[in-house]
């Protein structure tokens, strides 16, 4: 998994996620957008609102696999 491009936007209280994946090479890519609560449930450690301005691509990649553990993959958009 590659992960482009994350933000959190603290206002809205949401991730965005653009990855793409093995399988995309790079044909495609995918957006996630998680809400708080989602990114609460998906953490592999736990995590405060506060932290998430210290997020790095690393926790962006295990919370991704992580929800894709429970949901499918989302749509692909081409490059």
């Amino acid at each position: 998994m590659t992960i482009h491009e994350f933000y959190y936007n603290e206002h809205s209280r949401r991730l965005y996620v653009e990855f793409s994946t093995k399988e995309d090479s790079d044909k495609f890519y995918r957006i996630l957008e998680l809400d708080y609560e989602d990114i609460e449930y998906y953490s592999p450690e736990i995590i405060d609102e506060s932290d998430m301005d210290d997020i790095d691509e690393n926790f962006v990649k295990d919370l991704v696999n992580q929800y894709l553990k429970e949901n499918d993959l989302p749509s692909e958009t081409i490059l």
